[in-house]
């Protein structure tokens, strides 16, 4: 099982968000984006709708294979990137074999807040 999935699935059960963000920042994922840029230049985000109305998110997962339905280039990086290049506003979901998991942009706000991402 991936280990996003279990620190989600420990955060729910504890009721307790922030049990994801160390796993979420040391974690490799595959984002995907419009384009790849050049080196440097950060990823041209991908923008689909988010699960709360009104609002968009970035699609992520640990395995590159569970996108693979998803026919955009896809770009690895370190949760730590993601979380340190990603616009604000802009939320999470996070793709496995059997599901997924999303990070709403007042997690990610409290997370930076919390001077934690």
């Amino acid at each position: 099982m991936s280990p996003l999935k279990v620190a989600f699935q420990q955060s729910r059960a504890e009721r307790n968000i922030d049990l994801v963000l160390p796993v979420l920042r040391a974690a490799a994922l595959y984002l995907v984006v419009r384009s790849d840029r050049h080196p440097g230049e950060g990823p041209e985000w991908f923008l689909t709708k988010s699960p709360t109305e009104g609002r968009y998110c970035v699609t992520v997962s640990e395995d590159e294979s569970s996108l693979e339905r998803i026919r955009w280039p896809k770009v690895k990086l370190s949760g730590a990137q993601l979380l340190s290049a990603l616009p604000p506003g802009i939320e999470i979901i996070i793709v496995y074999p059997d599901g997924g998991d999303h990070i709403n942009r007042e997690q990610l706000a409290w997370y930076r807040q919390s001077n934690q991402a």
